[in-house]
């Protein structure tokens, strides 16, 4: 028996808005029904006239639309959430808590206890939970992953991802948790490497086999920096070592002079491969030749409502595949951030538009995933060359500091 899932919408701004005009087009085709979403922040243009044409109820306060609904309105089937990283864990496990299915947006959670507490009311009440990596519901990745285990290209190969962005003092001013660490004692973990980038490191744990349990994350190590006047990094790099000798390296910045696209690469000793993983074609030079091989993409919040709905059994994403991702976000964050020093630095721009570019940061992100190397290893002009190591059994604990070279 199939049915049209009821849907909560919580966060109707930013990337809620996308959500929002996804839900739109599904509930015009039958597929689900948007029924109510919260804010704090009242809906305005386009979200207001959606919002208002459709007949969803609006609710400031997020607890309230998960409280049992009036008279024939019936409950929540499923509920996205769609709101600042830290306030994940709990918003999920409320959702749970009211018989809800999840669709919970990146990161899934920002520490490793509120990872197992959503995993485990997940399981004990029998309900989904995707997380909103996009780049795992495109074929791409699944050939990136065959690609890496059969070693199509040649022999063992070298696997990274790299992001070079740009963002303005606008971005890091633009709500009260971005740029943070922490706020009032609460876990915040704001950052290049676990916010912006996320799918960057998700891409890399899902090809290496981490993800799925075929490949041990045996040890990881750390470098942040930061040219912005914030809490945690805007430039970083991370190593990841794994079982069997192999390991991959993401290094990424938010304070390019160029922007490129972010993307998955592999390199093997007779070829290699690069995924710009924002879309969905993946390059291939091996043995002389070069050739582009395109795939689908799926929707997680349709896959979410179908199986909800009892059209589908597939889920991209599962809370539980995502677990590995946590651990590293623990273990980048257990690690100092260190300050670009200012004459590495110049400045672009005026007022919110204003954005620092820190010298030669593009081919130091290049040259890290090609080398398998962190930037202080590569000699960076302006990297500080400490490095933090974690030692990762089941997941990360802790970290150790390892070398640190002089200031340059």
């Amino acid at each position: 028996m199939t049915i049209t899932p009821a849907v909560g919408l919580i966060g109707v701004h930013g990337y809620g808005a996308v959500h929002l005009k996804e839900l739109g087009l599904l509930s015009s085709t039958g597929r689900a029904r948007l029924v109510a979403c919260a804010d704090v922040r009242a809906p305005s243009g386009e979200q207001a006239e959606a919002i208002g044409s459709s007949g969803t109820r609006y609710f400031e306060d997020w607890r309230r639309m998960l409280e049992p609904a009036p008279a024939g309105a019936g409950p929540l089937d499923v509920v996205v959430v769609a709101s600042p990283p830290h306030m994940h864990q709990e918003m999920a496990l409320a959702a749970m808590e009211a018989g809800a299915h999840v669709l919970l947006e990146k990161p899934p959670t920002v520490t490793r206890r509120d990872f197992d507490q959503l995993v485990g009311a997940g399981a004990r009440a029998g309900l989904k939970c995707q997380v909103g990596f996009q780049s795992t519901a495109s074929g791409a990745l699944g050939r990136a992953r065959q690609i890496v285990a059969t070693e199509e290209l040649g022999g063992p190969v070298g696997l990274g991802a790299v992001g070079t962005w740009q963002r303005d003092r606008g971005y890091w001013t633009r709500s009260e948790w971005a740029g943070r660490a922490t706020i009032g004692g609460q876990v915040v973990r704001d950052g290049a490497l676990s916010n912006p980038f996320a799918h960057a490191s998700m891409n890399c744990l899902v090809a290496a086999g981490v993800a799925d349990g075929t490949a041990e994350v045996v040890g990881i190590e750390v470098e942040r920096y930061r040219a912005n006047q914030i809490e945690v990094e805007d430039t970083g790099c991370v190593r990841v070592s794994l079982g069997g000798g192999g390991a991959f390296v993401v290094a990424v910045t938010l304070c390019a002079d160029v922007v490129g696209a972010p993307a998955l690469r592999i390199m093997g000793p007779s070829g290699r491969a690069s995924w710009p993983y924002e879309r969905d074609t993946l390059s291939v030079e091996a043995r002389g030749r070069s050739w582009s091989e395109s795939f689908a993409r799926r929707s997680l919040t349709e896959e979410l409502v179908d199986l909800v709905g009892g059209r589908s059994t597939q889920l991209s994403c599962p809370l539980e595949r995502c677990g590995a991702f946590v651990d590293l976000v623990e273990a980048v964050h257990a690690a100092p951030v260190y300050e670009v020093p200012a004459r590495w630095v110049r400045h672009v721009g005026s007022g919110l538009g204003e954005r620092p570019v820190i010298t030669g940061v593009e081919e130091a992100v290049e040259e890290a995933v090609s080398k398998g190397r962190l930037f202080s290893e590569l000699g960076a002009a302006w990297a500080v060359g400490a490095r933090s190591e974690v030692a990762a059994t089941g997941h990360a604990t802790g970290y150790a500091a390892g070398h640190a070279a002089g200031q340059p």
